[in-house]
């Protein structure tokens, strides 16, 4: 078994050398250290899907153990296996061919897009000349990969082995061994294409991508962007367009926010700290646990900077909350665009606008496995220089999810003061953790272990202000704290309730001007243009997302669920089930303006979608 899994990783490994030939203008660019780099990632996706190869011919030999002993049956078992083995060759063959011809114009590796286009449509796509080059390298490829499989299974199946027990207990144990590889090890992280992702340079990181495994893991797992159509494609444009703009003309309507129009900041270059923090809802700041506040440090900040009083966390899960704030771009129900790596690369970036148009540098900051959900894979392609995770850090103790948010608060202060007196401003986000499941913190104010995870993380965020106080960084710091999801806490509130989802969001630093306090009401979305406009850059390509400080833009809380969406303003809140085709009444009577204003959300969120 060991033989046919290092065949298969060898034939990835020669493919990838092929392509990296093929596409030499783009590869020569590169130093021998860099292209070694792309070997030595790639081989996570490579032993992740020959894992997937030598799983059936495992399971074989495990049933060959017990089966009578015979020509006859050893005869079978061989033809079986070649059956098996060819198709496999002309199969990996085959999307390895196509690959190498369609990058040149995807900048992308094969993934399940390709299966929208007829075989005749792709064809006509092809001269003469690349036909039959193609089909030489498929014929030649799939032949190699056959002949290397026979070397290896010659001797695959031994039937009806003396000590069949022994035999098949360590089958079972390499079984195991295998589905680790499969998983890609027993990290939170499972094998993905983020995995493979190191570089701030998408060629590179292409380059590491096993085709093979892209390909089936969008067929298998593809989204289904076309689901939601509530309205024809004008009447929801109309909609969406007066959502965000109080008038489908475009026409700005006087607001009466006092804080409409004015600065917030006392420069517009300032270094940025973004904290994003583990789900850290209204219901958990605002909480006591046996008269003990559970966030003292964010009440207690929030007097001394600009708090958003009525903001409302885009989703439940951390790769929607993080796309959600980072890119303006809305959660969706049911799926995630972070796992679509080709469509997540389409997306807008504050770290990709703040670098392109006022020089800023970016880092992002984790304790965990970055490769989580593909998120190494989204913050590259948007814009960010660096990512640190667990693999950075010194080392130490960790928890299941990685470092404790103490530890990595000491590298992310470090690394801000140290780079405070740098010529270019700084643009960092940090990633929380220690509030998540299984809540293992080191640290014990509260007996209640979830309650006592999130005081955790707030004393930590406080110690984190703390210490920026005392440096030189703090005055020209920007420091922005916000959840990526709100947490059901009290485990009775709905799911799908404006209050599961209600998140504060707190400015504070030495750049902020004066103490403000913001109700209007918004979305986690809102972030990315309320920033830039601050900076006085353009977010238009953030169209989902409004600048709070703006006149004129509409002011209501847009959030999705599981196959739903709800939408709160002043007046009220109206949830809607899509599975169920109902409105569901919770803290208001239903308003028809704001449930198609919702419905417009979601259809145009799906349409963008599949447009990127």
């Amino acid at each position: 078994m060991a033989a046919i899994f290092c065949a298969t990783v060898l034939f990835f490994e020669v493919q990838r050398a092929l392509w990296l030939v093929y596409y030499h203008v783009q590869s020569g660019a590169f130093g021998a250290a860099d292209i070694a780099r792309v070997f030595l990632y790639g081989l996570h996706l490579d032993a992740s899907t020959a894992g997937y190869v030598a799983a059936l011919p495992l399971l074989m030999s495990i049933a060959a153990i017990w089966l009578p002993r015979s020509s006859r049956t050893e005869r079978i078992m061989r033809r079986a296996a070649t059956a098996y083995f060819v198709a496999v060759s002309a199969v990996m063959s085959w999307i390895f061919t196509v690959d190498m011809g369609l990058f040149e114009y995807w900048q992308a590796r094969i993934d399940s897009q390709i299966l929208i286009y007829s075989p005749r449509e792709m064809l006509a796509s092809l001269t003469p000349w690349q036909f039959i080059v193609g089909a030489l390298y498929f014929t030649v490829s799939t032949a190699a990969a056959v002949v290397l499989y026979r070397l290896t299974y010659r001797r695959l199946f031994v039937i009806g082995q003396p000590r069949r027990t022994l035999s098949t207990g360590i089958m079972l144990l390499a079984a195991g061994v295998l589905f680790a590889v499969i998983r890609g090890g027993f990290s939170p992280a499972v094998a993905n294409v983020s995995k493979v992702y190191f570089s701030r340079d998408m060629f590179l990181n292409q380059a590491a991508v096993n085709p093979v495994f892209s390909f089936l893991s969008t067929v298998v797992g593809g989204d289904d962007y076309d689901r939601y159509r509530f309205f024809d494609e004008t009447t929801a444009e109309g909609l969406f367009h007066k959502a965000i703009f109080d008038g489908t003309d475009g026409e700005v309507l006087p607001s009466a926010n006092e804080t409409d129009a004015a600065s917030w900041l006392t420069t517009d270059r300032p270094d940025i700290l973004l904290v994003i923090v583990e789900g850290f809802g209204r219901t958990i700041t605002d909480a006591e646990w046996k008269g003990e506040p559970v966030a003292p440090n964010i009440n207690t900040l929030k007097e001394e900077g600009i708090w958003f009083e009525n903001l409302y966390a885009s989703s439940f899960r951390t790769d929607r909350g993080t796309v959600a704030v980072l890119s303006g771009f809305p959660a969706q129900p049911q799926t995630s665009i972070m796992k679509d790596v080709r469509k997540a690369a389409a997306l807008p970036g504050i770290a990709q606008t703040l670098s392109r148009e006022a020089g800023y540098r970016s880092r992002f900051f984790y304790g965990g496995d970055a490769n989580f959900t593909n998120t190494r894979a989204y913050l590259f392609s948007t814009g960010f220089d660096e990512v640190v995770d667990e693999k950075d850090m010194p080392g130490g103790e960790q928890s299941k999810w990685g470092y404790a948010d103490d530890k990595v608060m000491d590298y992310v202060v470090r690394k801000i003061t140290d780079a405070a007196a740098d010529d270019a401003p700084h643009f960092d986000v940090w990633l929380t953790l220690s509030s998540h499941e299984p809540f293992e913190v080191p640290y014990s104010r509260l007996d209640n272990d979830m309650l006592n995870a999130f005081a955790f993380t707030d004393e930590v965020i406080g110690d984190l202000i703390g210490r920026l106080k005392a440096s030189p960084a703090w005055d020209n710091l920007l420091l922005i704290v916000i959840p990526d999801h709100g947490y059901q806490y009290p485990a009775e509130i709905g799911y799908n309730t404006p209050r599961r989802h209600h998140i504060p969001m707190l400015w504070t630093g030495g750049a902020v001007a004066r103490p403000i306090i913001v109700d209007d009401y918004a979305s986690q979305t809102d972030l990315a243009a309320t920033l830039l406009g601050q900076l006085g850059i353009s977010h238009e390509e953030f169209e989902f997302s409004r600048d709070l400080a703006r006149r004129g833009t509409t002011r209501f809380g847009y959030y999705t669920f599981n196959n739903g969406f709800g939408v709160v303003d002043s007046l009220g809140a109206t949830i809607y089930d899509c599975t169920a085709d109902m409105t569901l009444l919770d803290e208001a009577d239903t308003d028809a303006a704001r449930l198609d204003r919702g419905k417009a959300m979601l259809q145009t969120t799906f349409a963008r979608i599949r447009g990127l």
